[in-house]
């Protein structure tokens, strides 16, 4: 007998905090504070075609891991310590650790090159944004923090 699938409170993603660290860096990680958008965290393997002519259908292998392009952005906060170390990272294409905690707990942690530093576009009645474009080294190593 099946039991039936009862339904559950979905958890808001307000709440998530952002971290980078240099990579190789003996330093501990600090929070980049007003983080609006850090884009899909994972990764996809694309496909291979594996094809031969005996076949009658096309086949298909998973090929190698490619980081996906990403874009993580924030409000500006002016005197932000945190976040002007961020900024001088990008500024200098350094290699960063990222982490994320989301309020499930859930943790994802992962190496990107950073490609520069962006204010987004400015209206006069919208805040002052920040886009950090990167592009995500090997793959995510996935945790859950334990205790509060």
């Amino acid at each position: 007998m099946t039991t039936p699938a009862s339904p559950q409170d979905a958890v808001l993603g307000a709440g998530t905090l952002t971290f980078f660290k240099e990579k190789g860096a003996a330093t501990a990680f600090q929070q980049v504070p007003g983080t609006i958008s850090i884009g899909q965290v994972g990764e996809k393997t694309p496909t291979l075609e594996q094809t031969t002519l005996e076949d009658t259908s096309k086949r298909y292998i998973a090929g190698l891991f490619d980081g996906p392009d990403k874009e993580l952005k924030g409000k500006a906060y002016d005197a932000d310590e945190g976040q002007q170390a961020f900024f001088t990272a990008a500024r200098a294409r350094k290699i960063v650790i990222i982490q994320h905690e989301w309020p499930d707990k859930v943790t994802a942690e992962y190496e990107v090159v950073l490609l520069g530093y962006m204010r987004d576009e400015t209206g006069g009645d919208k805040t002052i944004d920040w886009v950090v474009p990167c592009k995500q080294n090997g793959q995510v190593t996935w945790g859950k923090k334990v205790g509060a």
